[in-house]
């Protein structure tokens, strides 16, 4: 099993990287679409930037899910993984702006294979420790409402710097 979970976690890394680094671009191939908006970033904002972890990290999820039989620990470890990959694109984000004083592209894609590799990294031990079974429906409550913040914000989000475009200043659609 742990061999198998850590096989899991490297092809959940590489599946999660590449969806998430094409899926910045969908809102704008869609035509900027507002129900394409509700899944996908709808400008450059770090809030709307999580996105690009939430979506593909739930897909490979529930993909997992079938591949390890349905292990009901895992959906805790990959929630906890989840807030753990997003707080560290925010984190890592925001301390490189404050040192360095500006926005760097390069430096936000580190950021998102950053808030990947701590993600997969905390759900392998959670997951791996098999002590989260009782846990399974609070796991799954919490990709819920993250998925319902990101739908309701993507259209009211809150005027503070998070969800701020640093490139037209704007918020949401």
């Amino acid at each position: 099993m742990k061999n198998k979970l850590f096989r899991q976690c490297i092809f959940g890394f590489i599946f999660t990287g590449v969806l998430g680094s094409l899926f910045h671009f969908v809102y704008g191939w869609s035509g900027y679409n507002s129900f394409i908006g509700l899944f996908f970033p709808v400008n450059e904002s770090t809030w709307e930037h999580l996105k690009l972890l939430y979506l593909p990290y739930l897909m490979w999820s529930v993909i997992e899910y079938k591949i390890l039989n349905k292990n009901k620990s895992l959906w805790f470890g990959k929630a906890v993984g989840l807030l753990t990959g997003m707080l560290a694109i925010i984190s890592f984000f925001y301390s490189y702006n404050g040192i360095i004083g500006r926005n760097i592209p390069f430096l936000n894609i580190v950021s998102f294979f950053i808030g990947i590799a701590a993600a997969f990294t905390v759900d392998y031990f959670m997951i791996k420790s098999g002590k989260f079974e009782k846990a399974e429906k609070i796991g799954i409550a919490i990709f819920a409402v993250i998925g319902i913040l990101f739908i309701l914000f993507s259209f009211m989000p809150p005027l503070i710097p998070l969800f701020k475009d640093p490139v037209t200043f704007s918020y949401g659609i």
